[in-house]
């Protein structure tokens, strides 16, 4: 007779949906401080996330929450994606920033600015009710 295993427990559901757009701005929130406290490894993953749930915010239709390759996603959102935000995204796609092995204060301030450049974009793309202040205070 085989002995009972435990069963895992399962995180318990809330009523509470997070809506993409509020996960993106508390994205945006974490990794701003993050950066502003100098721990640029866990900053540089958050800018990435914060891009890639904007990105699914503006995508009609569905989208596997599997699916992180943000060039394939501005284009699933966008008609036209322009060749610097293209460049940008490449640079934030996950196997360029989390091969990284050092981050560098002028690397993550780039990936700042390059994040600062895509929600600018995307937001010049959609309803202002979509936007949000990228100023933290």
């Amino acid at each position: 007779m085989k002995p009972f295993k435990k069963k895992k427990s399962k995180p318990e559901e809330t009523d509470e949906e997070i809506y993409p757009l509020d996960k993106a701005k508390e994205n945006w929130k974490k990794a701003v401080s993050l950066y502003r406290s100098g721990r640029y490894d866990q900053a540089t993953i958050q800018f990435r996330d914060f891009v890639e749930v904007l990105l699914k915010a503006n995508c009609t239709g569905y989208v596997s929450s599997t699916e992180n390759n943000l060039i394939s996603l501005a284009e699933k959102a966008f008609d036209e994606v322009p060749a610097e935000i293209r460049k940008a995204l490449t640079v934030m796609n996950p196997h360029y920033t989390l091969v990284k092995s050092v981050y560098s204060p002028a690397f993550i301030d780039d990936i700042y600015e390059k994040s600062k450049s895509i929600a600018e974009w995307v937001f010049s793309q959609s309803s202002p009710y979509t936007q949000f202040d990228l100023e933290i205070k």
